[in-house]
């Protein structure tokens, strides 16, 4: 084994997964190069993740990546419902095909227009070991130092700096690492977090799974008739099989007991093969096995993200069960809310307190979505399909005190699903005071402080949008004239881009925002709202980044 010289990164990303990825290309938005390191030899091989959400996929349109990202899942697309029978065969069989064409997304789906209009963007189907090359490619082209079946063999902090020593699995050769910042987006099993001791909270292990990935040709049976999951109800084949492509892919999760002596080992290819063919309810349909991975459902999450210059992200700070969809989106979500505030910090524009904000705002999200997860989940570990459009998250935004109104019920109703399709309705602490309006009860963003800025149109062929102005960087929309604001930004240092909203936009603004003449909108790069006042306020820029 040989060592080399000692080299010096400003970020170190432990994991190359989908959360470790999507960190790499967010600090290149802002012009920090990272080192991103990953045990094994490549990307995923297994399906995993199959999705992405609203605000995901918002994100992702940002990078110039959701058109990819969505026809490299475009197979999947139509893949949407739960099913529940005693074999695949049998849920099926009653399922007329449809005839009016297919649904790509819940926010398509009529009366949720209201929900469509709130951003850009729908969600879009792409599974693991599709979207991680993506972004992988999307890296390298861009400047990441991307080093695979690489493994950190030990890492410690001290100062300003955290020390780790690299191990090529390759040519046995060690590397000393020191850097400004560790981003431990290492998994579930998070080494990192272990070695950290954090606490965790929640429920911990649910149930036992067996993912079998597995080829047969369903494209017929399914045409027209696609579904995300289809719950196996019969005894000895406890699981749901997963749609992959709609085709020729697809995934059983099988419930297996090791508290009951149960091993993996003890499921051979033959008596998977033969579970498969019972549990899909077609005895001569030909299989085949591409890969087994055991694996634990689980619901736990770390009461902080941060422990000196290392932060988790991702699977690593809150592991959740597949219920909700919101496993990967979250940890891609915590990548984008870290790489700003640890640009911000590198450049010299804000202090290091700042990045206490990332447990601040991100692990209450986590523990949300894990909680919710696991509450979806039955004694076997199997969904509460029944529940999952049923159970209403906690309301995070104030609403005026007006009489409960139509349109205000209607909003009741759907909450939830605004929380299941990923229109980012959470509400993040507010650092300094503003002057809003009450939120009308008719809206989900209104450009109040720690909300999404809100989705609109900026041209007449609507293809810009206010989120895509944003390009990682702090925003100042002005209603009206911006010169008043140009000055007291000029006393800055940081780069503030002005947006002045005029002409036809003026009205739109208005309905959209309850801003009136000068007022502005200081929106921070993750595009939430940090601020609102007049040109007689002073803007709070030190403040924010403190």
């Amino acid at each position: 084994m040989t060592t080399s010289t000692q080299q010096h990164v400003p970020v170190l990303i432990a994991g190359g997964g989908i959360t470790g990825l999507s960190a790499a290309l967010f600090l290149l938005q802002q012009s920090i190069r990272p080192l991103l390191i990953e045990r094994h030899r490549g990307t995923s091989i297994h399906p995993r993740a199959r999705g992405f959400d609203i605000r995901t996929m918002e994100l992702f349109r940002e990078l110039g990546l959701s058109e990819s990202l969505r026809e490299a899942g475009k197979a999947l697309g139509p893949a949407w419902g739960v099913l529940r029978a005693n074999t695949l065969a049998a849920a099926l069989a009653p399922i007329q095909p449809r005839e009016d064409g297919q649904i790509t997304y819940p926010s398509q789906l009529k009366g949720l227009e209201s929900l469509a209009v709130l951003s850009p963007e729908t969600g879009a189907r792409c599974t693991q070991d599709l979207a991680e090359p993506i972004l992988r490619a999307a890296a390298e082209e861009r400047g990441a130092d991307l080093r695979f079946y690489t493994e950190m063999i030990s890492f410690s902090q001290k100062g300003d700096m955290v020390t780790t020593v690299l191990l090529n699995r390759e040519t046995g050769a060690t590397t000393t690492i020191t850097a400004d910042y560790l981003i431990a987006a290492d998994g579930a099993n998070s080494p990192i977090r272990q070695q950290l001791q954090l606490p965790t909270t929640g429920p911990g292990v649910l149930a036992h799974f067996l993912n079998i990935y597995f080829e047969a040709d369903m494209a017929e049976l399914v045409r027209n008739r696609e579904f995300s999951l289809c719950i196996i109800d019969t005894p000895g084949l406890t699981g749901f099989v997963s749609a992959i492509n709609n085709s020729d892919r697809w995934a059983y999760q099988l419930r297996y007991y090791p508290d009951k002596g149960e091993k993996a080992t003890d499921y051979t290819p033959s008596r998977l093969l033969d579970l498969l063919h019972a549990a899909l309810g077609m005895p001569e349909l030909p299989i085949r096995i591409i890969s087994v991975l055991p694996w634990e459902m689980t619901a736990r999450v770390t009461d902080t993200m941060q422990c000196g210059r290392i932060f988790l992200a991702g699977d690593a700070a809150h592991v959740m069960t597949p219920y909700g969809g919101k496993g990967a989106n979250t940890g891609i979500q915590d990548a984008q809310n870290l790489a700003w505030k640890m640009a911000a910090v590198l450049k010299g524009h804000a202090t290091p307190s700042l990045l206490a904000s990332y447990t601040t705002e991100r692990q209450p999200i986590g523990l949300f979505n894990t909680l919710r997860s696991a509450t979806l989940a039955d004694e076997q570990g199997i969904l509460k399909d029944q529940e999952i459009m049923l159970r209403q998250p906690a309301g995070l935004l104030k609403t005026s005190k007006a009489t409960t109104s139509e349109a205000q019920k209607g909003m009741e109703v759907t909450q939830n699903v605004r929380t299941l399709i990923g229109i980012p309705d959470y509400q993040y602490p507010v650092k300094v005071i503003s002057e809003c309006p009450l939120l009308p009860p008719d809206k989900v963003f209104y450009g109040l402080p720690g909300t999404r800025v809100p989705h609109l149109w900026m041209d007449a062929a609507r293809t810009i949008s206010t989120l895509d102005l944003l390009k990682g960087q702090f925003t100042l929309f002005v209603h009206g004239d911006a010169t008043p604001w140009q000055a007291a930004l000029d006393e800055h240092d940081l780069f503030v881009q002005v947006y002045p909203l005029a002409g036809d936009l003026i009205p739109q603004w208005e309905a959209t925002t309850g801003t009136v003449p000068g007022d502005a909108l200081l929106v921070r790069p993750d595009g939430f709202v940090a601020w609102r006042g007049n040109p007689e306020k002073s803007l709070p820029i030190a403040a924010l980044l403190s």
